[in-house]
């Protein structure tokens, strides 16, 4: 596609013009929910989850089942699941997209035939997919900082990204950071990149806002409270000597941290961890399916964003917990990270540890209640999956 697009940017008007929307890919949940949420008039949508055959069998796909027939979810919504051989993306792209490339062809030529097709990548790889299947529009949908994936292809990544840019009708981050990155290293696409935080499921927005703490699933239901919550996985990212001074400070009240571990014996970080988990007032629960999530967010006195402020992957991310949190309405205690910062009139930022400690017992001693739960809610309310997606279609240009 050219670089340079002197097409009206009034906004596609969907009703006029249909829309055949192909996202590449929905291997996370952030962005398989917010896209699941497509549903105007005039836009089919597929969503391709693409992985490589270690990684399909990881997330407990046989090889029986790999790349089985296109689903119709619902009415203008297909899924479909397509498994490559390693190295798909990085080392062999230009054959490794094929297959995707016919995936789409043939959708969009057997169900959105008069619709101009979208491609939205959400990797700069995915350019080599756009380069062969020619989509009347291209997207580039940034949730991250991928360099800090792959550091040994930071090169290669730093130039796909600005080809991206350059070529995309649209590009989103859902970090201010990322898109004030891009905007500085691509200036010339920077009147095309836009800000667009993650949003919340509309599935866990509630008829109201728990000012308290709504009752907590069984397998917490016992430990006595405050109930100090993280949702997340268990890993580097977050600051696990703040997290003892925490369990510290308030010996009566429970840690319960919800997510995955991701940890060795090896890592620098392992013996803060172990001295945290080790805590009696700690309580690691392990992965829990997205959809109970939500359950354990409204139970908590106080939702905690623990995260270590100077962390790379922290300073570029938009943690998905802050929707998650706020669509519950509970209180919500956050280091300085820079997405959190957007958002001072709805969560406590705090500056350093001992902030961060002071704030979560503000708010205990305050009957678990900051007098925000409704700004919270409204904020999530009108910062929903189906709200974020419309915003995105409504910036494609006419």
């Amino acid at each position: 596609m050219a670089t340079t697009d002197s097409r009206p940017r009034g906004g596609l008007d969907v009703t006029r013009n249909r829309l055949a929307l192909a996202v590449a890919d929905v291997n996370w949940f952030s962005t398989k929910n917010l896209f699941l949420e497509v549903e105007r008039e005039g836009v089919a949508t597929l969503l391709l989850n693409c992985q490589d055959y270690r990684n399909a069998w990881n997330h407990g796909l046989r090889p029986w089942s790999w790349n089985s027939p296109l689903v119709e979810s619902r009415p203008n919504l297909w899924e479909r699941e397509i498994v490559l051989p390693s190295g798909w993306m990085k080392k062999f792209p230009t054959l490794g997209m094929r297959p995707i490339r016919r995936v789409t062809q043939r959708w969009h030529q057997r169900y959105a035939p008069d619709a101009r097709l979208a491609l939205v990548m959400t990797y700069p790889y995915y350019l080599y997919l756009s380069a062969i299947l020619r989509p009347d529009l291209q997207v580039y949908y940034n949730i991250d900082d991928y360099s800090l994936y792959w550091p040994e292809h930071t090169d290669q990544i730093k130039m796909l990204e600005r080809k991206a840019a350059l070529e995309s009708d649209l590009t989103i981050c859902v970090s201010r950071v990322r898109a004030e990155e891009l905007r500085a290293a691509v200036p010339e696409a920077a009147a095309k990149i836009r800000h667009l935080p993650h949003g919340a499921p509309t599935s866990s927005l509630g008829e109201h806002p728990w000012e308290q703490p709504a009752p907590p699933p069984a397998d917490i239901a016992s430990l006595p409270r405050p109930l100090l919550g993280f949702v997340g996985s268990v890993e580097d990212r977050l600051d696990w000597k703040l997290m003892i001074r925490l369990s510290e400070a308030l010996p009566d009240a429970s840690i319960v941290l919800v997510g995955q571990t991701n940890v060795q014996e090896s890592d620098s970080w392992y013996a803060d961890y172990k001295r945290c988990v080790a805590r009696p007032n700690v309580h690691a629960l392990g992965w829990r399916h997205q959809k109970e999530i939500n359950f354990y967010n409204r139970s908590f006195d106080v939702c905690l964003i623990p995260y270590l402020p100077d962390h790379p992957f922290n300073i570029a991310c938009c943690p998905t917990k802050i929707l998650d949190y706020m669509v519950t309405g509970r209180p919500i205690v956050s280091t300085a990270l820079p997405e959190c910062q957007l958002y001072p009139h709805l969560l406590e930022v705090a500056a350093d540890p001992d902030a961060f400690i002071a704030s979560v017992r503000a708010i205990v001693a305050a009957n678990s209640d900051d007098g925000r739960a409704s700004l919270r809610f409204d904020w999530a309310r009108t910062n929903t999956c189906r709200h974020v997606v419309d915003r995105l279609i409504d910036w494609l240009p006419a």
